[in-house]
C-alpha cells in the first residue's frame, strides 16, 4: 500500500511540477489545505460510521482509502514540494543559505513529530486523529491566506517590498560595491 501512496504522490508532484509558476503557489497550498481538510473529515466519518463492521461494509473501507490516495494527490500538488521551493525564492542571499538549512530542519522535525504521533493517535482516537488533522490543515489555509505571500515571478527587490525591509537591495548594493572595487583594483 505505501507503494501505492507514494506513485500518488509522484503523481501529484508532477502536476505541480507542471503548474506551479502558472498557478502559483498560495494558490496551490490554499486549495491543497482545503482538499486535505475534505480528504481528512471524509476518512474520519468514514471511521465513525463503520469502523465497528469493517467486514460487512466493504464498500466504505474501499471509499476510505480512495480519500487516502485522493490526499496523498493533494499533498503532492500542494504541501509536498512548495515548502521546500518557497525557502529559496524569499530568503535574500545574505540569509537564504541559513534560512533554507533553518526551513528544511523544521520540514523535518516536523516529519518526525507526525510520523511519532501518527500510529498511537489512530490506535487510542481512531478518528480523532483524522480530525486533528483535518483541523491543522484547515489551520494551514488560514494561515496561507494570512501571511502567506505569492512568490511566483517575484523579484529578491520585490519580496523585500512584501516583507516591508531592504535586505535584497542592500545584498545587491553590496555585491555592486564589491565588484566595482574588484574591477578597479585589475584595471
Amino acid at each position: 500500500m505505501s507503494g501505492i501512496m507514494n506513485m500518488c504522490q509522484l503523481v501529484g508532484v508532477t502536476i505541480s511540477f507542471l503548474f506551479i509558476d502558472k498557478v502559483g503557489r498560495r494558490p496551490l497550498l490554499l486549495l491543497g489545505s482545503l482538499m486535505m481538510t475534505i480528504c481528512h473529515l471524509s476518512v474520519a466519518i468514514l471511521i465513525r460510521q463503520y469502523s465497528a463492521d469493517w467486514a460487512q461494509h466493504k464498500s466504505a473501507g474501499w471509499a476510505g482509502v480512495g480519500f487516502l490516495l485522493l490526499y496523498m494527490v493533494v499533498f503532492g500538488v500542494s504541501w509536498g514540494p512548495i515548502p521546500w521551493a518557497m525557502p529559496s525564492e524569499i530568503f535574500p542571499s545574505s540569509l537564504r543559505a541559513k534560512g533554507v538549512a533553518v526551513s528544511t530542519m523544521s520540514n523535518w522535525i516536523n516529519n518526525f513529530i507526525i510520523g511519532l504521533i501518527t500510529p498511537p493517535l489512530i490506535e487510542k482516537t481512531n478518528e480523532g486523529a483524522f480530525i486533528f488533522f483535518a483541523i491543522n490543515s484547515l489551520l494551514s489555509s488560514v494561515f496561507v491566506w494570512l501571511v502567506v505571500p505569492e512568490t511566483a515571478y517575484r523579484s529578491l527587490e520585490e519580496m523585500d517590498q512584501v516583507f516591508g525591509d531592504q535586505l535584497a537591495v542592500e545584498d545587491q548594493l553590496k555585491k555592486s560595491q564589491i565588484f566595482q572595487k574588484i574591477t578597479a583594483e585589475e584595471l
